[in-house]
């Protein structure tokens, strides 16, 4: 039986949860010696929520597109077995611009699908903001759109990364690095706003 993302928090099965997608979820060098929101999310479901039975596995790599994602499925993914799966991706996938939407959709779609009939349920988050320098800055929203018309497609529950940091303009922005990558504040934020949208209404790590 597939679980409910939403809910799975706040039941008593045990969840194994897989992080997968770019170097956003990855946080290779971006982050220096702090931890990433892969992580972030780790401490508070296993040690503030006292879900020592869960599990979070982070096989994000940077640089990935859907495609790589696509190819990487079967070790990545679903070797796992993981109960549900939390996908990042469209920022690098964003600078094919409006030329490669379709097939952003497309692709996303059939990986989604895939993991689906393999018995796990998917969380599907639209890229934070970028700054207007950075390359894919123009075709982003489009992107970020792709990605909830899938989750709407395939029933996946959506985490809107994008429309938070959007909203929050510069102070958002401040919270990039180098312009496109989260420092440290920036991966507290997509933590805390992953655990709100699942459920835990006040995550904090003190």
């Amino acid at each position: 039986m597939t679980l409910d993302a939403r809910t799975a928090l706040a039941g008593g099965t045990p969840v194994d949860w897989l992080f997968t997608g770019d170097s956003i979820v990855a946080a290779a060098k971006w982050t220096g010696v702090h931890r990433g929101y892969a992580d972030l999310f780790a401490e508070r479901v296993r040690y503030w929520l006292g879900r020592r039975d869960d599990t979070v596995l982070n096989t994000a790599v940077s640089g990935w597109r859907v495609p790589r994602l696509r190819d990487a499925l079967e070790t990545s993914v679903l070797r796992h077995a993981p109960h549900v799966v939390i996908i990042g991706l469209g920022s690098n996938d964003a600078n094919d611009g409006p030329g490669g939407r379709a097939a952003f959709s497309r692709e996303y779609t059939d990986v989604v699908r895939r993991i689906q009939a393999a018995g796990a349920a998917v969380v599907l988050q639209t890229p934070p903001a970028v700054a207007p320098t950075q390359e894919q800055a123009p075709h982003l929203d489009a992107y970020a759109d792709a990605v909830r018309e899938v989750a709407a497609a395939t029933g996946s529950y959506l985490v809107d990364h994008h429309k938070t940091w959007t909203a929050d303009g510069d102070d958002a922005l401040a919270l990039l690095v180098d312009g496109l990558h989260p420092g440290p504040e920036g991966h507290q934020k997509l933590a805390r706003d992953l655990l709100i949208a699942l459920g835990d209404a006040h995550p904090s790590w003190s």
